[in-house]
């Protein structure tokens, strides 16, 4: 602002005998330079007037930029989140997971560490996989994230004969008079923030093309221009894995993934007499004391991700006006990655971990897991934002334990995986720890 202006400076001299002054025009982006652009000679009384004024203004535009700096520095300041302000991000997310756990687990037996590995996922802004037979919760899992982030969602079951147009939007009709290739997508995929795709792998190429970029890049061709996507997560599920190399690239993209099996005896016994009989705690909870769940109306909470180790938690029931703040908001999502990947550090033995996973994976287990570069980044973030959630400035070696979900092809590896973790903790913590998680 100030350097497309002048002004006149007075300075007095003498010459002849008679004081004169010497004006000079000099604009402020030439201080330092004094060019001279102009010498007159006027009464000193005058050019003393001239002066005080030339001096008058530039003292009110000094003001306005020491205010203007003042004001910045003040906004960057409080741009620059001081460490309560982070606690305090850190304690409403954590309530709210505790709230969203809770709620999430009612009427499901045997279902807390999927519960777990959605909110988890939906937090990092990844995506999650769940493979299993049929009737085993995976659709009814997935769709209940929606209840509990505030967020435009959209749900989809693919068959093989899936068009494009089912999950991007149909062809604008006006467009194509116009010799544009352009899709409607309001109220597709590509405008939703969280959505769930049952038997995913059902996608052929024609989908695969754009559902590749979409789920990476969260970007989305749409006719000549290439636009960005609101999705934060995507939850897939199906029940086998991918067969053929076309969907490699697909199955990739999760960073998440989760075997989900039948309950056990006993988890069958009490999901029987909960939906049979209609017993369960007066809040809607199934007892069942694996599923994380006990007598009391507690959640136990869990090491790994986030909500601590051997305490318990009381799922709150908050009011319907307080319905909303309970509620993830797409705000929450944001803020929490963005702060984890900010203040959250990772100890040089944490990395050396993950490098030594990834070596046994490729060269000592048989056969050899294929662990990309891309995920191997992605898992450390991973990590970072467990343990934001959990209310910690720093990855600890429990959180590795995230990995055995995240560090496999087959489902039978990540046995595989949790092992090699769990040798590697008990040389540090020792084994009736190791045991009692």
């Amino acid at each position: 602002m100030l350097a497309s202006k002048s002004y006149r400076f007075s300075k007095p001299f003498r010459k002849n005998n008679s004081l004169c002054a010497l004006q000079v025009d000099q604009p402020f982006s030439l201080i330092g330079k004094k060019q001279i652009k102009k010498v007159s000679h006027v009464p000193y009384a005058l050019s003393q007037q001239a002066s005080n004024q030339a001096l008058e203004v530039i003292r009110n535009e000094s003001t306005q930029i020491l205010q203007g700096l003042q004001s910045t520095i003040v906004s960057r300041n409080e741009a620059v989140e001081r460490p309560e302000a982070v606690k305090q991000i850190q304690q409403n997310l954590k309530d709210k997971l505790k709230y969203s756990i809770a709620n999430l687990q009612k009427g499901l037996v045997e279902r807390d560490t999927e519960v777990r590995l959605l909110l988890l996922a939906t937090v990092a802004g990844e995506h999650i996989l769940l493979i299993g037979p049929p009737g085993t919760a995976k659709s009814e899992v997935g769709r209940r994230l929606s209840r509990f982030v505030k967020c435009n969602y959209f749900e989809r079951l693919l068959t093989r004969f899936s068009v494009p147009e089912e999950l991007f939007g149909p062809l604008s009709m006006r467009a194509l008079e116009e010799d544009r290739y352009v899709r409607q997508t309001r109220g597709y995929l590509p405008e939703a923030e969280v959505a769930f795709i049952d038997e995913i792998f059902k996608a052929n190429s024609a989908i695969l093309n754009s559902l590749l970029t979409l789920l990476n890049e969260r970007l989305f061709d749409n006719g000549s221009s290439r636009d960005k996507v609101p999705l934060v997560t995507l939850v897939g599920a199906s029940n086998e894995l991918p067969e053929g190399e076309e969907l490699e690239a697909l199955f990739d993209r999760f960073l998440l993934r989760r075997r989900v099996s039948q309950v056990t005896p006993a988890g069958l016994s009490q999901m029987l007499s909960y939906f049979g009989n209609g017993v369960s705690n007066g809040s809607g909870i199934s007892n069942h004391v694996n599923n994380g769940i006990g007598n009391n109306n507690e959640v136990k909470e869990s090491s790994g991700f986030g909500l601590g180790l051997g305490r318990s938690i009381s799922p709150s029931s908050p009011s319907s006006s307080n319905l909303a703040q309970a509620k993830l908001s797409l705000h929450d999502v944001r803020e929490c990655r963005r702060q984890a990947l900010k203040t959250v550090r990772v100890p040089e033995s944490i990395l050396q971990s993950i490098v030594d996973l990834r070596d046994f994976l490729q060269t000592k287990l048989e056969p050899p897991v294929y662990v990309s570069d891309r995920r191997v980044l992605k898992a450390m973030q991973l990590l970072q934002v467990a343990a934001f959630c959990d209310n910690r400035s720093e990855v600890n070696a429990f959180d590795l334990l995230i990995l055995q979900h995240v560090f496999w092809r087959q489902p039978d590896q990540a046995a595989a995986v949790a092992e090699w973790l769990t040798s590697q903790l008990t040389v540090d913590f020792g084994a009736k720890q190791i045991q009692f998680l």
